[in-house]
């Protein structure tokens, strides 16, 4: 009877004690960093009364019979869940997010803690304010960089340091010059004119009467049948003529009638076909044709042939046209729709207006009937040409690296499409400051009887396919540093060659300085846009100036790029917006404020934009966190169980990660608590209850005695 009363006091004994932790769990529910603990009992020391025995032959064993004494605390642990984070927005909060610890030290000793409610102390370390001790982490050298062999200590923001000045070393530049940056004159052209077709003619530029174009291309197939007999196909090569034509047509009639004394010969501006000396008496339905569809009605048209042809009278067709040329006779010219222009001679044809805006002298010229000797008057369209070119002063080229005439007729068969065959073509220098506007070239009839001069005039209204402007030019400027500190504004001028992917570039500076030397060269691009080289006219690998204050020279790289990088400056069908972006210098700056990243690097921000790390803050990981000992002022010490203190930077050796702002709230759950203090309660109530019964049953045996 007198274990039981024991056994009731051990209960209410640990519940006590239970209770105790429960207590300090809620007291502590506020508490920054706290980590909620909990008891676990275990049972006592058990009485044995008879031992067990072992089955013997049909009879059974038995279990021993044992009376428990009590119960004792098993261990008090330490919940070592992540507390909530409570956002503070003050830098000097530092929250944990992961197992890791701050590390503290006191002058003897390190302390660990989860409370990362920091300030400073009069000489700047990051201290707890709980107990004055100091974060340790690793301080950084002045240039923010960590030599080998730095030591873990004190962590010390040291305000009102400054940042001395450093002279700039590299300027960088990014973004894009637009490939389409080359200063272009005016290209401006008259309607096309057209003479008659001639046996050299080329096919591919073959005209009717009407000046429609035959739409003749090499590779085309040209049909030629006459009744009853199989058509022919002749494939038309590059440069092939109206005579080859002419001769394509006379094997072809050779072939089918077997008569070799058929001719068909170039006329003029047209073709005949000849049957006088051979001994066919006729060919019906000579037709000739075009396999592209495009082309077949103009061909068909434009090469007609009578339906019988006789052996008694040869037979011709005309009206084939060609574009002009530069000797061609303006007497002789067609407008494009196969007109005659109505020059006469006499006729004054006068040519005006501006370059550059500035209005040229009027220049009048007569049109004369050829004369060779006469040369002030036009007969040819090289004539017109020339005196287009006095009047307007053009230099015999555009200027550019393809040296077009400056004012030419555009021959047959060229590349560019825009510009029709046989038309006066004026090309203007390149730049704006050359722009050719008010272009009037006109007839005046001086006779004022017809013919008037009307389709020359009209023929000669011109069309421009390209506006003249300035050569691509752009600049950038930089305030770049000497090693005083003193800033000096640096400008880049890059100018388009004119030579596709190619530039110059040019370094100025705006103050007294004095440049020494590669402040000229040019840069190039390849076809993939980035730069392929980067020269200096003077050979240099640097641009250096002497700063005029004193200091020394000032030597600075220019890094535009490499090939095959984008990071640069890079050369693309874009806005150009190429800029020189960054440098390396600074003038001296005094520590204004500082941050903390998830790493524990603490970058100090200085006056003159400089940002550089101060000091890196160090955790410490256990193998046993839950072995720590408390020692008050949420301050943990290692214990024999918790393992060694390993130092590491947080999120590099660490998993565990700082997050600035921010504290770790206390992780106790108060439901749970109370819980626990329900359950704990009657745990107490009910050993209670025992002790009493207890009593109850002694009081008995007492009485038996009476």
């Amino acid at each position: 009877m007198v274990r039981s009363l024991y056994c009731g006091i051990s209960g209410l004994r640990n519940h006590q004690i239970a209770m105790d932790v429960t207590g300090a769990n809620i007291a502590n529910v506020n508490t920054v960093g706290f980590k909620a603990g909990r008891v676990t009992f275990e049972e006592s020391m058990a009485q044995l009364i008879a031992g067990a025995t072992r089955p013997a032959g049909n009879a059974g064993g038995t279990n021993p019979l044992q009376i428990g004494l009590g119960m004792s605390v098993g261990s008090t642990d330490i919940i070592l869940t992540q507390g909530n984070l409570q956002t503070t927005g003050q830098i000097t909060d530092l929250a944990l997010e992961g197992n890791a610890y701050f590390v503290y030290s006191n002058g003897e000793g390190n302390f660990f803690s989860r409370n990362g409610a920091l300030q400073f102390d009069a000489l700047g370390r990051l201290v707890l304010p709980t107990n004055g001790f100091r974060l340790q982490g690793m301080m950084a050298a002045p240039d923010g960089s960590y030599p080998a062999g730095t030591s873990i200590g004190d962590i010390r923001i040291p305000f009102g340091e400054k940042s001395p000045a450093r002279a700039t070393t590299e300027v960088r530049y990014a973004s894009n010059l637009d490939s389409d940056s080359e200063g272009l004159g005016t290209i401006t052209h008259s309607n096309r004119f057209l003479i008659q077709a001639s046996q050299d003619s080329t096919l591919t530029a073959l005209y009717d009467s009407n000046g429609n174009d035959l739409g003749i291309v090499a590779g085309d197939n040209i049909i030629i049948s006459i009744a009853g007999e199989e058509e022919g196909l002749f494939q038309v090569q590059e440069g092939m003529t109206v005579a080859d034509l002419a001769g394509m047509i006379q094997t072809y009639l050779r072939e089918r009638t077997g008569d070799n004394f058929i001719s068909v010969l170039p006329n003029g501006d047209g073709l005949t076909v000849d049957l006088t000396a051979s001994s066919v008496t006729s060919v019906n339905g000579l037709q000739i044709r075009s396999s592209r569809a495009g082309s077949n009605s103009y061909v068909a048209n434009a090469l007609v042939f009578p339906p019988s042809i006789l052996n008694s009278t040869p037979v011709s067709i005309t009206g084939l046209r060609a574009p002009a040329t530069a000797d061609s006779l303006i007497s002789e010219l067609y407008d494009a729709n196969g007109n005659s222009l109505g020059l006469e001679p006499g006729d004054i044809i006068r040519i005006n207006g501006a370059v550059g805006g500035m209005n040229i002298t009027p220049v009048n010229v007569t049109f004369e009937s050829p004369d060779p000797l006469d040369t002030s008057s036009v007969s040819t369209l090289q004539d017109l040409v020339t005196a287009i070119q006095a009047a307007f002063r053009f230099p015999q080229d555009d200027g550019t690296i393809y040296e077009n005439p400056s004012v030419s007729v555009n021959p047959a068969n060229t590349d560019d499409d825009r510009i029709p065959d046989g038309a006066i073509v004026i090309r203007g220098q390149p730049e704006r400051a050359f722009g050719i506007t008010a272009l009037s070239i006109q007839a005046v009839n001086s006779n004022n009887q017809a013919p008037a001069p009307t389709r020359f005039n009209a023929n000669m209204g011109f069309t421009e396919i390209q506006a003249a402007r300035d050569t691509g030019m752009h600049s950038t400027s930089i305030v770049v540093y000497d090693e005083s500190g003193d800033a000096h504004t640096m400008t880049t001028t890059f100018t388009h060659t004119g030579i596709p992917g190619e530039w110059l570039w040019e370094v100025s500076m705006e103050g007294g300085e004095q440049i020494l030397g590669g402040n000229r060269g040019r840069i190039t691009f390849g076809q993939d846009g980035s730069p392929s080289s980067f020269t200096f006219d003077d050979q240099s690998t640097y641009f250096r100036f002497d700063p005029m204050n004193g200091s020394n020279v000032v030597q600075i790289r220019l890094n535009v790029g490499t090939p095959g990088s984008f990071q640069g400056i890079t050369q693309f069908r874009s806005a150009t917006t190429t800029a020189a972006r960054e440098q390396d210098g600074y003038a001296m700056g005094k520590l204004q404020e500082i941050a903390i990243d998830e790493t524990g690097e603490i970058s100090g921000i200085y006056t003159n934009g400089i940002s550089k790390s101060i000091a890196r803050i160090f955790v410490a990981e256990f193998n046993n966190p839950a072995g720590l000992r408390k020692l008050g002022d949420s301050v943990y010490a290692v214990s024999n169980n918790s393992g060694d203190a390993v130092l590491l930077q947080p999120g590099v050796g660490s998993t565990t990660v700082i997050k600035p702002g921010a504290l770790e709230m206390s992780n106790v759950e108060l439901a749970t608590e109370f819980t626990t203090m329900i359950s704990t309660q009657r745990g107490f109530q009910a050993n209670a209850r025992v002790i009493t019964t207890s009593d109850s049953m002694l009081q008995e045996l007492v009485q038996l005695v009476r």
